[in-house]
């Protein structure tokens, strides 16, 4: 039923192009929805695949368990962000991510580089000290005190 009313609405924006009413189709079927559209930022599109992803491991690892959580805490989740706009606060973090990582790239492919590769160190030859001579270095017994 739905499916029909789209495609008669669709059909009368393709027929009455140049009518009042196609006009005004036009205005609430195609430009009201590309504007709304085409002010979804970056960090929008981040949260939500963070929260979906969130979703999607809780469904995974806990199954039922994590279905009844997402139902019950996901308006929670979303308001919350919404509220405090968390998709500023996830563009602020990967900037943060991003700068670090660019820094310290030489730090962090000596990390990755397996250790095997690496030359060892050249050993110190060990010196042996000659022991200082005794105190009774004579050729006869020695006497007990």
């Amino acid at each position: 039923m739905m499916l029909g009313a789209l495609l008669g609405l669709w059909l009368a924006l393709w027929v009455a192009s140049d009518t009042p009413i196609g006009r005004t189709l036009q205005h609430w079927m195609v430009e009201r929805p590309a504007a709304r559209l085409s002010r979804i930022s970056r960090g929008q599109v981040l949260l939500i695949l963070t929260l979906t992803g969130v979703a999607v491991a809780l469904i995974w690892l806990l199954e039922n368990d994590g279905r009844m959580l997402i139902a019950m805490g996901l308006p929670d989740v979303l308001s919350l962000a919404v509220a405090i706009d968390a998709a500023s606060l996830l563009d602020l973090a990967l900037v943060a991510v991003i700068a670090v990582s660019t820094i310290r790239v030489r730090a962090v492919v000596n990390w990755l580089r397996p250790r095997a590769t690496r030359r060892p160190r050249a050993r110190s030859i060990r010196v042996r000290r000659a022991r200082p001579p005794a105190n009774d270095d004579e050729e006869r017994p020695a006497l007990a005190a």
